[in-house]
């Protein structure tokens, strides 16, 4: 049964206090290693790759300044 405009508002609200939304550019000849990964390791979603990695590096302090 499709959702109820209700139901689709009520997402709405839910989704916009709960998250932020950031967009991520990404090489398209990175796409099949990120790809692969994501298979090997049972990662169903962009999001949960992105917020894995961002938390590895934050709890692990790995600096990833560009000072090129």
């Amino acid at each position: 049964m499709p959702r109820s405009e209700a139901q689709k508002r009520a997402d709405k609200k839910y989704n916009e206090k709960t998250y932020h939304r950031y967009a991520v550019n990404t090489r398209k000849e990175y796409i099949p290693v990120i790809e692969e990964y994501k298979a090997k390791n049972g990662i169903t979603s962009d999001s949960g790759i992105f917020n894995a990695a961002i938390k590895y590096c934050i709890e692990n302090n790995i600096d990833l300044k560009n000072d090129n």
